[in-house]
């Protein structure tokens, strides 16, 4: 007897997963496009996350988050690393972020983008992750995550620009807003499956996918209380080596 054949199981969809992460990363981006860049992202990521989804294939839709979300950041970087320039032109006031960014590393500005600086920004998005994933099938919080990953992705690469060494990669990297992004995975994966299943009845989702909730929310919760008391930390931790 034959197995039925699913597109999620299949190596070949997690290669395309992540060849469309980064077409639609590192071009829209190279061509400096604000509006096509997240676009291009969010609608290629939902429909790479609906498949998993739809046949409720909680691992591998989080397989397929965390592909596309790797590859994204990672390209974002590297793209910010050798054309800053570029990718100022694609994302929304690009130049102000990044001095922010390199005030707070280098200075003592606070980290741009952060609750406490821009409290309403984060209410904002995480009511599109949870309310809007649940309304659109995932459709506006991956917008969310997706612009949020840049960012993070933005912030990595401009201060790879100045940091030089072996732990300057390490340095660079946001670890509250990464444990943020990861939780934001989880909610938006669960969150559209009610929609993109028809499946409805929450007694199913606190026995089936309780782990996954846990985990999610944890991870959110984690990333905010670390944003809280990281930032100023890891700047006095990797300066001295620079």
């Amino acid at each position: 007897m034959q197995t039925k054949y699913r597109l999620a199981h299949d190596p070949v969809f997690y290669i395309m997963v992540g060849f469309f992460a980064l077409i639609t990363t590192a071009l829209p981006t190279v061509l400096s496009q604000p509006r096509f860049l997240p676009l291009a992202q969010t609608l290629c990521l939902f429909v790479m996350l609906a498949i998993p989804v739809r046949q409720r294939l909680a691992r591998q839709a989080m397989i397929t988050l965390s592909i596309w979300l790797v590859v994204q950041l990672m390209t974002m970087s590297l793209i910010t690393w050798f054309a800053p320039s570029q990718v100022e032109g694609a994302i929304g006031d690009g130049f102000i972020y990044r001095r922010a960014y390199l005030e707070w590393f280098f200075a003592t500005g606070p980290a741009p983008d952060s609750f406490f600086v821009q409290p309403f920004n984060r209410v904002v998005e995480l009511i599109g992750v949870l309310v809007g994933s649940l309304i659109s099938g995932g459709l506006i919080g991956v917008w969310f995550l997706t612009r949020a990953t840049n960012l993070a992705g933005f912030g990595v690469g401009s201060l790879l620009i100045p940091l030089q060494g072996a732990t300057s990669l390490v340095a660079a990297l946001p670890i509250w807003t990464l444990v943020r992004l990861a939780g934001y995975g989880g909610l938006i994966a669960l969150l559209a499956e009610p929609l993109l299943t028809g499946h409805w009845a929450l007694g199913y989702y606190w026995q089936e996918r309780r782990p996954l909730l846990l985990w999610a929310v944890g991870l959110v919760a984690l990333g905010l209380l670390l944003e809280a008391i990281l930032p100023s930390f890891w700047r006095t931790l990797f300066q001295p080596v620079f």
